[in-house]
C-alpha cells in the first residue's frame, strides 16, 4: 500500500468536514436564489442571448479567479492582477501595432510576459520577505505606472484578426469561444488542485506553513509558482478583454482585483488559506456577472451592484467564520 504523504493528510482532514461540502454548494445555491428572484422581477433575464452575455462577461473573471484561488489557498493575496492584465495587454498590443513580429506570436509572448510579472511578485515576497499585501500593492502601482507611460490616455484599436480571435470569435456566430476557454481553465485548475502534488502542497502550506515545512514542502517554491500562475492567467484574460472590444486603453483592469478576490471569497475559498474551491470560484464569478447584468436589466444605478457584492462577501466570510469555529 502506498504511504500517504503528510501534506495529503493535512488537506484530507479539512475536506472531510461537513462545513467543507456546505461551502462548496453555497455559491451555487446563491445562483439559484438569485435566478428565482430575477425570474419574478425580470423574466427576460433568462433569454438565451442574455445568458450567453452573462457567461461571456464572467469569462474574464472566471479565468483570473482560478489563479487567485491558488494564491489565496496558499495563504497569499495578489492585488496587482488588474495591473498585470493591463501591462501584459499593452505590450501585446505594441507588438501587434509597432513591430514586424507576426500578430499570432504576440499571444505566447504576452502569456510569457504575464507569467514573468507574476513571478516577479513571488520573488519579491519570497526573497525580500515582504507581506503579500504590501508587495503586490507596490507592483499594482508600479505595473499600472508602466502602462500609463506606454499607453498614456490613448486607445489602440483595430487589431489583426489572428490576435483578437480568442476574445472575439463565436462558434456559429453565436457562442463565444471565450466561455469554452474559461471552462477549460476551471477544469484544468480543478484537476491541478485536486489531484496533483502542486495542489496538495499549496493547500497544505496555506493551512499550516510550519507543518508543511516539516513535511518537506518547499514553501517558497510553491508560493512563487502560485504567483506565476496568476500572472499567466491574467495575461490570458487580457486577450479576452482586448478581443471583446477590439481595443485597448490604459484603464483596463482598474479595480479588477476587487472583483476577482470577491469571486474567490464568495466561492468559499478560505480567506486565510488552506482550503480552495475552484468550482466555487467559478460560481462566484458567474454570480457577480449575474448581479451586474441584473442591475442593468432592472435599470438600477450601476453602483447598486457594489452594494450587493459587498453584502454577499460579508455573508460569505461570516458563514465561513462560523463553520471554522464549530469545526
Amino acid at each position: 500500500m502506498e504511504e500517504q504523504h503528510p501534506a495529503s493528510e493535512i488537506v484530507a482532514k479539512r475536506e472531510k468536514s461537513l462545513g467543507y461540502y456546505v461551502g462548496v454548494m453555497g455559491p451555487f445555491l446563491a445562483i439559484i436564489i438569485f435566478s428565482i428572484i430575477m425570474a419574478v422581477l425580470a423574466p427576460r433575464f433568462f433569454l438565451p442571448q442574455n445568458m450567453i452575455n452573462i457567461f461571456y462577461s464572467a469569462s474574464i473573471f472566471i479565468i483570473m479567479a482560478v489563479g487567485m484561488t491558488f494564491v489565496i489557498t496558499g495563504a497569499g493575496i495578489d492585488l496587482s492582477v488588474g495591473s498585470q492584465l493591463a501591462l501584459s495587454g499593452v505590450l501585446m498590443c505594441f507588438i501587434c501595432k509597432f513591430t514586424n513580429i507576426p500578430p499570432i506570436l504576440a499571444i505566447p509572448i504576452g502569456l510569457a510576459i504575464g507569467t514573468l510579472l507574476g513571478t516577479i511578485n513571488g520573488l519579491i515576497v519570497v526573497k525580500l520577505r515582504l507581506p503579500e499585501f504590501i508587495a503586490t500593492l507596490a507592483t499594482m502601482i508600479g505595473y499600472r505606472g508602466i502602462v500609463l507611460i506606454l499607453a498614456g490616455g490613448f486607445s489602440m484599436t483595430r487589431f489583426p484578426t489572428e490576435f483578437i480571435f480568442i476574445g472575439r470569435y463565436r462558434l456559429f456566430d453565436v457562442f463565444p469561444i471565450a466561455i469554452l476557454l474559461a471552462i477549460l481553465v476551471v477544469v484544468v485548475g480543478y484537476i491541478m488542485y485536486r489531484y496533483s502534488k502542486y495542489g496538495r502542497y499549496t493547500a497544505a502550506m496555506g493551512g499550516d506553513k510550519e507543518a508543511a515545512v516539516l513535511a518537506g514542502i518547499n514553501v517558497d517554491k510553491y508560493k512563487i509558482l502560485n504567483f506565476a500562475l496568476m500572472g499567466f492567467l491574467a495575461a490570458l484574460a487580457s486577450l479576452i478583454t482586448i478581443g471583446r472590444l477590439d481595443a485597448f486603453h490604459a484603464t483596463y483592469g482598474v479595480y479588477m482585483e476587487i472583483d476577482v478576490i470577491a469571486a474567490v471569497i464568495i466561492g468559499g475559498t478560505a480567506l486565510y488559506g488552506g482550503v480552495g474551491k475552484i468550482w466555487g470560484s467559478f460560481a462566484g464569478a458567474v454570480l457577480m456577472a449575474m448581479v451586474t447584468n441584473g442591475v442593468t436589466i432592472l435599470r438600477l444605478p450601476y453602483f447598486y451592484q457594489y452594494v450587493a457584492v459587498a453584502v454577499v462577501i460579508i455573508i460569505s466570510v461570516a458563514l465561513y467564520t462560523l463553520r471554522a469555529k464549530r469545526e
